[in-house]
């Protein structure tokens, strides 16, 4: 055990009491059956119909303060964990931007560079925001920083 200890690589990635906390109020959650109150379930019980609701008046929105961009409401197939669930996917929802005063790849940086910073990904030639990473008191944020790259 001593040997254990001194191991550096122990000692990096050991849980700390913020850790332990963190994993003790997750496990109370679910215990006491809120699990509404965890961010990522939360997000992954939300219903497409709920998503394209949410996207479509986030489209609507910036259809009218950002004339210059081509939107659409799209599909996409959303890993549920960062690899705990390899096989797993589940329909999702996306916002598609095609700017029309730079490349996608600049749009997407002036985002990513944006405060505070939206990230997204590129495909088909469009910038794509996963709406089922984004919660749902997020979408003004993500309409501002949006708004404000397409006034520049």
């Amino acid at each position: 055990m001593a040997a254990l200890n001194r191991e550096p690589l122990f000692r990096a990635l050991r849980c700390d009491k913020l850790c332990l906390a963190a994993l003790q109020a997750t496990v109370d959650l679910q215990l006491n059956q809120q699990t509404a109150d965890i961010p990522t379930l939360a997000l992954l019980q939300v219903s497409e119909d709920a998503l394209r609701a949410r996207a479509a008046a986030i489209c609507d929105k910036l259809s009218k303060s950002c004339p210059g961009l081509q939107i659409a409401i799209g599909r996409s197939a959303a890993k549920t964990g960062g690899g705990t669930l390899p096989k797993s996917s589940m329909s999702s929802v996306t916002i598609e931007i095609v700017p029309s005063n730079c490349s996608v790849v600049a749009f997407a940086g002036r985002l990513r560079r944006s405060t505070p910073p939206l990230i997204g990904y590129i495909a088909n030639d469009r910038f794509k925001l996963n709406l089922r990473t984004i919660f749902p008191q997020q979408d003004g944020l993500v309409i501002q920083a949006i708004s404000a790259v397409c006034r520049k």
